[in-house]
């Protein structure tokens, strides 16, 4: 008996040496970033008496958890959890993606942003609070008090980076292929619109079978470079008739000599509130630690049949300091313009404000 017991007991010991042998092989790495910006705002808003002018603070953080191992056959296997450094009841976990790559490519499965977005190329700015994002929204308050009805964030009326029907970081299959000469082809497909969600949907639903095609070139000729993007998505909708969801954008990059210029244009259909057209332009010039950049951007979309269609216009020029490896300072100014026609009776709301930031990439 007293061998059976010490032949189980080193067996056990056994399995789990190599257990964590096996768990070691993970190469475990914590990064993520912060966000802080200090800045004034002078606001006027045609809707309301409320004064929103004033300083204010704001911030964006997110810790990224990373795991990953390549095997003897050359394959890698990872994994990446980021987690909101704000409280967000709604989606406190950003994304989480398990990625599988080697020589065939890159394979993502999980909640992550679609190839489409991931893959385009749109204006250069040096600024991490720049104008084609929506970020805009957290500084021209009329954004959030019910004036406007189509979205910003992933939408044609604050960015030309855009998921379908704005669904973002959903669950679902992305398959990257290797670059060739400068080429890369992407695609993703995405079979609902649920994330950080396993409950089964029911076939009939607004957003379902969504594929997302994308391309881009990237080279460099003799001290020139060149970036080019373009993407097309559609989807089903069962609920809306006469309503499949689709988006296709194309961004262009030129660069020499520190200078870079370029653009980008969207398109968002069937869409409801949100179906439109946005596009940006900029151009920045980077020397050392410093970088600059002028961009301008516009966006637009339907509305509602009650607001009527909407209309943005950002300016911004942005200047940033990198002190050290993920360490970079920034200051903008900025100008944003806001018109809703709201069936006619119309309304003009309108801010400039000024940033100083810092963020820290680690």
């Amino acid at each position: 008996m007293k061998k059976v017991l010490l032949g189980t007991t080193a067996l056990a010991v056994a399995s789990f040496v190599g257990a964590q042998q096996a768990k070691a092989q993970f190469e475990v790495t914590v990064g993520g970033y912060t966000e802080q910006k200090f800045g004034y705002s002078s606001v006027d808003i045609d809707n309301t008496t409320v004064d929103f002018d004033g300083f204010d603070l704001k911030s964006d953080s997110e810790i990224h958890f990373k795991a990953k191992q390549t095997l003897e056959n050359g394959l890698t296997f990872g994994v990446q959890i980021e987690l909101e450094g704000e409280t967000n009841t709604a989606d406190q976990i950003d994304e989480s993606y398990v990625f599988i790559q080697g020589s065939f490519g890159q394979l993502l499965l999980g909640s992550e942003n679609s190839a489409g977005y991931k893959m385009t190329y749109a204006a250069p700015d040096v600024s991490f609070a720049n104008v084609n994002s929506g970020d805009q929204t957290n500084w021209l308050p009329s954004f959030g008090l019910g004036t406007t009805q189509a979205g910003y964030f992933r939408r044609v009326l604050g960015t030309t980076y855009l998921e379908l029907d704005g669904v973002n970081d959903s669950q679902r299959v992305t398959y990257f292929t290797p670059r060739w000469s400068g080429f890369q082809l992407g695609v993703s497909y995405t079979p609902d619109g649920a994330q950080d969600n396993n409950s089964q949907l029911t076939e009939t639903r607004a957003f379902k079978n969504a594929f997302d095609i994308a391309a881009n070139y990237v080279n460099s000729f003799d001290g020139f470079d060149v970036a080019l993007s373009g993407r097309y998505g559609f989807a089903e909708d069962e609920v809306n008739a006469n309503s499949d969801p689709e988006v296709w954008s194309v961004g262009l990059n030129l660069g020499y000599g520190g200078f870079t210029i370029g653009g980008s244009y969207a398109e968002a259909n069937d869409q409801g509130a949100n179906t439109g057209e946005a596009y940006d332009a900029g151009v920045s010039y980077t020397t050392g630690p410093w970088g600059a950049s002028f961009t301008y951007f516009h966006g637009e979309a339907e509305g509602s049949v009650l607001a009527g269609e909407e209309e943005q216009d950002a300016f911004q020029f942005a200047v940033s300091y990198a002190m050290g490896p993920g360490v970079t300072l920034e200051g903008n100014i900025t100008h944003v313009e806001f018109d809703d026609d709201d069936g006619g009776a119309g309304f003009n709301d309108d801010a400039t404000y000024g940033i100083l930031g810092v963020k820290l990439s680690f």
